[in-house]
């Protein structure tokens, strides 16, 4: 048996692995060890039209089609009872690889254990960061949207690192507390800076949380004691209620970029809804403050049928003195086929005016199609 777990186990390392609310599968089983595999799909095919404003005039742009944007293999073993390992692969589609696009890398790799019950647990390898996986299974449509510091690029969902996280006084507390790499795990490397990222969470009566998090550090963008980067501090509140059949939830962001060295650093915020303003040059004493505000919600109702939506709103102050203004309305009708299969049809609407300080210039993007989530 222990020979047909390690075989299974090898195998699950190489293609397997997925993001926590998965349900999974146990595949083998030895005393208190266990093996579990757990996949997910995000199958989602749009309408898409986007318009670009310059002075110059109106540029539109369309597309539609079907899309996996994002296919998830997981692999957890579980030692015994206090000590697990998780390795999780992530495919995606990269328009900027050469030759095949669909790119296939590595999400998550970590050994996690109890060091003080459930009080103080170690988590140590590439990982989850403190917030947006947490805010996701309170939002529970990641597979239509993203949730706000995700999509804006304020924060990465997974890096390298350590972290201590835990459940204190009966659940009313709930932390976790990293230093990472701060490049995230699509560009994962060694700097020359550690990251803290952190969240609390207070949970005074049931179905209600009260979250905070606090980030501070150089998001990879220091490399040498001369090369200083970009100094970012990100602080966030949110507040949601509900129960199994339904949640509302709102969010407040603070954000400032502040280049400290003398050479030249970018940094990127905005998602796809910024384009071509996505990225900020910053030079020494350059600073960017942004300020965003969400509103988001679904409830379950009858026949497996559902609703969901978001409000966002964010201004950013840019380097240049100029300052820019999104706005997203997004709205979805929700059907759950059997356990595991989801469908959804979905409009979502963004606006981007001042883009790059500059008042001539918007952009506009509307999208509406049918998403999906598969999960085992």
């Amino acid at each position: 048996m222990k020979a047909t777990i390690k075989t299974i186990t090898a195998a699950a390392m190489i293609a397997a692995a997925t993001p926590a609310f998965a349900g999974g599968v146990t595949v083998a089983e030895e005393g208190e060890s266990k093996l579990k595999l757990e996949a997910l799909m995000y199958l989602n095919t749009y309408h898409q039209k986007a318009d670009t404003t310059t002075a110059a005039g109106t540029t539109t742009t369309k597309s539609i089609g079907m899309a996996v944007d994002r296919a998830y293999f997981t692999a957890k073993y579980f030692f015994n009872d206090d000590w697990m390992m998780r390795i999780t692969l992530d495919a995606g589609n990269d328009q900027s690889l050469g030759g095949k696009k669909q790119n296939v890398f590595l999400k998550a790799a970590y050994v996690e254990g109890k060091l003080v019950d459930d009080a103080v647990v170690l988590r140590v390898g590439q990982s989850h960061t403190p917030w947006i996986d947490y805010e996701q299974g309170l939002w529970k449509h990641r597979y239509v949207s993203q949730v706000m510091t995700d999509r804006y690029k304020f924060d990465d969902s997974f890096d390298l690192g350590l972290g201590l996280k835990g459940t204190l006084a009966d659940g009313l507390i709930q932390y976790f507390v990293t230093e990472t790499n701060g490049s995230g795990y699509a560009d994962a490397k060694r700097t020359a800076h550690l990251d803290l990222n952190a969240r609390i969470g207070l949970y005074p009566v049931k179905g209600l949380t009260m979250d905070f998090q606090f980030r501070d550090g150089r998001r990879a963008t220091r490399v040498s004691p001369t090369t200083k980067g970009i100094k970012t501090s990100l602080m966030q509140a949110m507040l949601s209620y509900g129960t199994s059949d339904f949640r509302i939830g709102g969010n407040y962001i603070i954000n400032k970029d502040k280049a400290v060295g003398t050479t030249t650093a970018t940094i990127s915020h905005g998602g796809a809804v910024s384009s071509a303003y996505a990225f900020n040059t910053l030079v020494s004493g350059d600073q960017v403050k942004s300020n965003a505000y969400g509103l988001w919600g679904w409830v379950n109702l009858p026949a497996n049928f559902g609703v969901f939506g978001r409000y966002e709103n964010m201004n950013i102050k840019l380097n240049a003195g100029g300052k820019e203004k999104m706005t997203r309305y997004m709205a979805g009708i929700e059907y759950t086929e059997i356990k595991g299969v989801k469908f959804a049809l979905v409009a979502d609407a963004n606006k981007l005016t001042n883009r790059g300080g500059v008042t001539a210039n918007t952009r506009k993007d509307f999208r509406y199609g049918l998403y999906s989530e598969v999960s085992l």
